[in-house]
C-alpha cells in the first residue's frame, strides 16, 4: 500500500538542478507551509518541509517555479 501526501507551500529559494553520478537529474527544495491554527501566544506558525524531487519533476519545478511561488507538492 502507498501512502500520498499533498503538501502546498511557498517556495524558500530557487530551485536548482543537479545530475546525479549516475546521470538521474535531481533538485532539492523547500516548501514553507503555513500553520491553519495559533500557537498560544495567538501567532501562526511556519513549518519548512524539504523535499527531494527526481528527473522530469525537477528538471520542470526548475524550468517554471521560482522562489516565492506557491507550489503543491
Amino acid at each position: 500500500m502507498l501512502n500520498q501526501t499533498i503538501i502546498v507551500g511557498r517556495m524558500v529559494r530557487e530551485p536548482e538542478l543537479r545530475e546525479t553520478e549516475n546521470g538521474k537529474k535531481v533538485t532539492n527544495i523547500t516548501l514553507a507551509v503555513p500553520r491553519s491554527f495559533k500557537n498560544q501566544e495567538g501567532e501562526y506558525e511556519t513549518d519548512f518541509i524539504h523535499c527531494t524531487l527526481w528527473q522530469g519533476i525537477a528538471e520542470n519545478t526548475v524550468q517554471y517555479v521560482q522562489k516565492g511561488d506557491l507550489l503543491g507538492h
